[in-house]
């Protein structure tokens, strides 16, 4: 009897790995020349009119330890961290996030939203999921190189489908009341419309066949601030929901966070999308 034993693919984050080394190599050069002209200038190995190089070295040596010292921690992280695909699942590690996966069981298709995509959000969102019935994966496709990403895409494509979108926008889900209840992503495939969450817990709203949607309709528009989001809704399965078309993008930095809001497309444009499909 001939037993097969498949060996795990797995793909480090190698587009984030380079950007991160970069900036520990220029910074660790900064730190040393700096640590260096404050040596220099304590032993009085320096000219006389370079004497106030110790204060600028200090001031200099500080900024480049505070980029460097968390650039090192990245590093570690990352290290640590990339795509594991089985013959049982999926797995993914990515800094500063828990540890995902899943079965080919539980997972229904993936999906790659394309290199235009990933140009636009600049690997803000992600790029590549795998989709079960009620959760995703998030495969942080962007953090590989290219050629990684066309080899992950083909070996996970030997378990599940791998769909483009016709339609993709990011989004703001709504009760009926007009509360925001979870920022997600909003997916019109060729028969099916897919909400899920875009943070959080990475829930699946509802994966919805075109022709089981009822009351898709435009709703007044939403304010945010002097910001005009149009939105629309529709219901499946006895569930009514509402989209606004409008999304909160939240900025983590050394001070805190900050957010804005932006408008992420047209009523129009996906009612007539939904009702052609």
């Amino acid at each position: 009897m001939n037993i097969s034993v498949s060996t795990p693919v797995s793909y480090r984050f190698a587009q984030h790995t380079r950007r991160i080394t970069r900036f520990a190599l220029v910074s660790g050069i900064i730190l040393f020349f700096s640590a260096s002209a404050i040596v220099l200038n304590s032993l009085n190995a320096l000219p006389s009119g370079l004497g106030g190089l110790e204060i600028i070295g200090y001031l200099v040596g500080v900024v480049a330890f505070v980029v460097l010292l968390p650039m090192l921690i990245l590093s570690y992280q990352y290290a640590h961290s990339g795509v594991w695909i089985e013959d049982t699942g999926v797995r993914v590690r990515f800094p500063g996030e828990k540890a995902q996966e899943m079965d080919w069981s539980e997972a229904r298709f993936a999906v790659n939203e394309g290199e235009e995509y990933l140009q636009m959000s600049k690997g803000k969102e992600g790029l590549g999921h795998v989709f079960g019935g009620s959760r995703y994966v998030r495969l942080h496709l962007d953090g590989l190189t290219p050629e990684q990403r066309e080899q992950a895409v083909s070996a996970i494509a030997r378990y599940v489908e791998v769909r483009r979108p016709a339609r993709f926008t990011l989004m703001s889900l709504l009760n009926t009341k007009g509360e925001v209840q979870a920022r997600g992503r909003l997916y019109l495939f060729e028969r099916e419309l897919l909400c899920a969450e875009n943070r959080g817990e990475k829930r699946v709203f509802f994966i919805a066949p075109l022709a089981k949607l009822s009351a898709v309709k435009q709703r007044d528009a939403f304010y945010v601030g002097k910001l005009e989001c149009e939105a629309f809704s529709l219901r499946y399965q006895g569930n009514d929901y509402v989209i606004m078309l409008g999304y909160e993008t939240t900025l983590s930095g050394n001070i805190g966070t900050s957010s804005h809001w932006s408008v992420t497309g047209y009523a129009d444009d996906w009612i007539e999308a939904l009702k052609n499909g």
